[in-house]
């Protein structure tokens, strides 16, 4: 007798697939919302009521993001390691690690 979900072929097909559409949304998304932030002046977002610290913190954590989607796309690489975190996490709100 087993306990919750059995795992089936079409389970790991479903979760891999919905896996790999979210990092390609994801990515997508974070190159958008980057190409805003590039043409975006930092006055402007402060005037959205963002500090100027934040605002330094949210495009460079855009940024980073940026560079992890060309990485993924394969448009660049990475030299050296880097933790993608850094500033990212500052982000995520609620369960931060």
């Amino acid at each position: 007798m087993s306990v919750g979900l059995a795992v089936t072929k079409q389970e790991v097909d479903a979760r891999s697939g919905d896996l790999a559409r979210a990092f390609q949304r994801a990515f997508n998304d974070v190159l958008t919302l980057k190409g805003y932030l590039d043409a975006t002046v930092d006055a402007d977002l402060e005037a959205l009521g963002y500090t100027p610290g934040e605002v330094a913190v949210l495009k460079t954590a855009v940024t980073d993001l940026g560079q992890l989607a060309t990485i993924w796309t394969g448009s660049a690489s990475l030299a050296t390691p880097k933790d993608f975190r850094t500033f990212v996490r500052q982000l995520w709100g609620v369960g931060s690690f």
